[in-house]
């Protein structure tokens, strides 16, 4: 859920000739340029919906052949899947720009960018294939887990990596949750959405709905084991010396140096969940690096 600069400056229209501008037979440059325009209104549309969070009101008739074709819109997902992707064609420069943005996911904020993938899907609205706006750098995971999803209310739309930027204001938050029981000790940090004071409903709704549609819970959990043994047993030390109260004045500092550059993330809300655990800071910490 990181807000990042598009990696593609072109419009639509130049990325749309650069992907027809070789080696298109004479039957599908008839149907493609019949499209130039639709294609042009089709990004514009879409770029002013994202800026007004109101993807889910976009008529998806309006972005593909009225009336339906197959073979119309073949041609039109075949900009992307041939004439954009293809490494034989002219627009591959720009799809590895994309693809080779830096950093993490921005879906997910962990996985290593492998991918291209449509906020929209092309199966949908054909004519956003090779929008620009339309084409963000993802992890693998996070493409398998969108698929074809598209959004129908205003609470349904995921956040868009160039157009929604949340990572000022503090919203992840994780506890941990202990049940001690005879045998092995029964724990697991949860994460979930603290909205902030300052947003409206509609955007706490978005990003809930963003984080349980790519599985964050999950995601972030799943870091945090080896990252517990590493911790507890560097606080061994820490509680022989000053008790539970520097122990929760290192997970402080901890949190505090895990939260450059975003504070937003997995290692940051752990360890202030952490701070705020007291059983946790009484020693609960040797048993979880236990195992």
């Amino acid at each position: 859920m990181l807000h990042i600069d598009r990696p593609v400056r072109e419009s639509a229209r130049e990325v749309f000739q650069l992907c027809t501008s070789t080696r298109v037979g004479r039957v599908q440059e008839e149907i493609l340029l019949g499209y130039e325009e639709s294609i042009v209104k089709a990004a514009e549309a879409f770029d002013a919906a994202c800026t007004a969070s109101a993807l889910h009101s976009l008529d998806r008739g309006a972005f593909g052949p009225n009336p339906p074709d197959e073979n119309h819109t073949k041609a039109l997902i075949g900009l992307y899947d041939r004439r954009l992707r293809d490494k034989e064609y002219p627009g591959r420069p720009l799809y590895d720009r994309i693809r080779n943005a830096p950093g993490k996911c921005p879906l997910c904020g962990i996985g290593r960018i492998k991918q291209v993938d449509h906020h929209l899907p092309k199966a949908h609205y054909p004519f956003l294939a090779v929008a620009p706006d339309n084409l963000i750098p993802v992890c693998a995971d996070c493409n398998t887990v969108k698929l074809d999803r598209f959004p129908t209310t205003g609470g349904e739309q995921s956040l868009h990596p160039y157009y929604d930027d949340i990572e000022d204001q503090l919203w992840l938050r994780a506890e941990l949750l202990v049940q001690p029981v005879p045998g092995p000790l029964d724990w697991r940090v949860r994460y979930f959405v603290d909205p902030h004071h300052a947003w409206g409903e509609d955007l706490a709704d978005r990003v809930r709905f963003h984080f349980d549609a790519f599985e964050l819970d999950m995601l972030f959990a799943k870091q945090c084991a080896d990252e517990l043994v590493t911790v507890g047993a560097a606080l061994e030390e820490v509680f022989l010396a000053g008790g539970a109260g520097d122990v929760r004045a290192e997970l402080a500092s901890l949190m505090r140096f895990r939260s450059k550059p975003r504070q937003n993330n997995w290692m940051a809300a752990l360890y202030r969940a952490l701070a705020d655990c007291r059983w946790y800071c009484e020693g609960g910490f040797r048993d979880i690096a236990a195992g």
